[in-house]
């Protein structure tokens, strides 16, 4: 009997990975896929004046010479809306926050969703070498049909401004939704879009994700005020000074490389896993629903991972510039560390001085 026991026990003794795949495969096929994993401010949430879109210009040279072939952004694809629209009774208001509505541009091509996003794909794989005015809006007008405002907006800002009228299904109230991406300070844009253009992409990659949001959903109402808990708790702590200085370096092209190398350097980084699913892990209470939070965050994380390996999943061996909020950097690094063929681009040797 006890011998029984004493196997039991040791059969539940913490294990590790028989194979570690962190790194880059050797031998390897070709060159590895190279991915950036930028942890960033969301701009469009600070104040009015904390930012102006040409103190990002220095972090445009940096991540133009890194060269991304494939640029993620952090926004919900379209099939990832739909869903969401589709299950509201499980997402309730979930795709009213985080989604555009395509309807008017349906209603415009006379399109279904799903018909949208079968001819924006058709038209990306036989893209042409220099499209006009015209095909310019026809596209945006696709792309925000299928559910990708982001690359509509990329697609708007090719066209010179005299070109950004309604014309063609392409309404006036389409036209405001898309001269308003142009005027975001959200990184989407002022990262995402302008350096696409710059570097001569068509589209970027939605790779954000709140299917698990059904987590929250199936929570008790404790979970709420359990979190605010441990964020108020962080907020109270060395955290809040922590941050307070990181944001001093707002206000300037040369102060945004610095917070940029800041907010994704390790000892930040730790910060942030501390105060945020960190903390939430190791609080005690009695039904750990603070670990529904955790369970939520990384689900969250592995699915947003997976959407930026599928963005690159043609292109092997390209250069991939993942554009996150910072609290997702750490993470990102660790998933995609463990894909066969992926290496790891650290942010300091682009964000150089």
């Amino acid at each position: 009997m006890l011998v029984l026991f004493a196997a039991a026990v040791l059969s539940l003794q913490p294990a590790s990975p028989d194979i570690d795949f962190a790194g880059v495969q050797a031998p390897l096929g070709g060159e590895p896929t190279r991915a950036l994993v930028l942890g960033t401010q969301h701009f469009s949430q600070l104040p009015d004046g904390a930012f102006e879109p040409h103190h990002m210009d220095l972090v445009l040279d940096r991540l133009e010479e890194f060269a991304p072939d494939v640029i993620a952004i952090e926004a919900i694809n379209g099939r990832g809306c739909e869903t969401l629209r589709q299950y509201d009774a499980l997402h309730p208001g979930v795709a009213d926050r985080y989604c555009f509505d395509p309807a008017l541009a349906l209603q415009a091509l006379g399109l279904t969703f799903p018909e949208a996003v079968v001819a924006m794909e058709r038209i990306l794989a036989d893209f042409p070498d220099a499209p006009t005015a015209e095909q310019r809006r026809s596209f945006a007008l696709t792309f925000f049909a299928a559910g990708e405002p982001w690359s509509a907006a990329v697609q708007w800002a090719y066209l010179d401004a005299a070109e950004r009228v309604s014309y063609n299904g392409v309404t006036d109230e389409l036209v405001e939704q898309f001269d308003r991406l142009l005027l975001s300070h959200n990184e989407n844009n002022q990262i995402g879009v302008r350096l696409a253009v710059r570097r001569g992409l068509q589209t970027l990659s939605a790779m954000d994700d709140h299917s698990a949001d059904l987590i929250q959903h199936r929570s008790p109402d404790t979970l709420g005020p359990v979190i605010q808990g441990v964020w108020q708790a962080s907020r109270d702590g060395e955290v809040g000074a922590v941050y307070e200085a990181t944001m001093s370096d707002l206000g300037s092209a040369e102060g945004l490389v610095v917070l940029h190398r800041t907010m994704n350097s390790a000892a930040l980084q730790r910060v942030t896993i501390d105060a945020d699913v960190g903390r939430a892990a190791a609080t005690p209470d009695e039904d750990a629903v603070a670990r529904h939070y955790v369970a939520w965050w990384q689900a969250r994380g592995l699915r947003m991972a997976a959407n930026v390996v599928e963005a690159a999943g043609n292109q092997p061996g390209a250069r991939v510039l993942v554009v996150t909020g910072a609290s997702h950097k750490a993470f990102f690094d660790a998933y995609l560390d463990q894909m066969l063929d992926w290496e790891l681009v650290r942010v300091d040797d682009v964000m150089h001085d």
